[in-house]
This record gives C-alpha cells, sequence and structure tokens, in this order.
C-alpha cells in the first residue's frame, strides 16, 4: 500500500531516520534574501540593523560580507523597529503595539 504522505528530505539518505524528522540533515529553506533588514534575536547580541548580503545555507553574511550569523540568531526587522534603527526591547515593542 502506498502512503499519500510526503517524503521526508532524509529518507534513505541518513542514518538517523527513524520514520520522524532526525534533525540531522534536513533541508531548511531560508526565509531571507539579499536585501533584507534583519536584527539579532539576542537581547546581548547587537542591537543594530544589518542587512543580509548573501545566504549561505544555514548562515547569512551581512553588512556587506563584515558580518557573519546562523539563521537562527536572525530575525527579520519589524516596521517599528525600521523607523528607530535599532532592534527594540520587548517592552518597547508591546508598547509600540498600542495605538
Amino acid at each position: 500500500m502506498q502512503t499519500n504522505l510526503p517524503q521526508h528530505p532524509c529518507a534513505n539518505k541518513c542514518s538517523e531516520f527513524k520514520e520522524e524528522q532526525c534533525g540531522h540533515c534536513l533541508i531548511s529553506e531560508s526565509d531571507f534574501l539579499a536585501g533584507d533588514t534583519v536584527v539579532f534575536i539576542d537581547a546581548f547580541k547587537p542591537g543594530h540593523l544589518m542587512t543580509v548580503h548573501k545566504v549561505q545555507g544555514k548562515g547569512l553574511l551581512l553588512d556587506g560580507n563584515r558580518s557573519f550569523a546562523l539563521i537562527h540568531m536572525i530575525r527579520h526587522a519589524n516596521v517599528a523597529e525600521l523607523g528607530a534603527k535599532r532592534r527594540l526591547t520587548l517592552t518597547e515593542q508591546a508598547l509600540a503595539e498600542v495605538p
């Protein structure tokens, strides 16, 4: 019997694949494109806006190839951050949502 479920990308390719996502060699697609404005998620990282120069696998070259960051450490800057020209704190983001 054939299933209509999509085939996992690791099936028959990864020794760690056991009917579920293995977390080892998953092919993840990036939501980032060259020219996107991004900020670090972590408040302990620099808070300035950065521009994606190039996407390389699970990493990004930023600000004209001067910096590198892993995709899971970055997010797109929101409209309020674009206006402020920096990453906003969680408190500032909450206040920005109030009309």
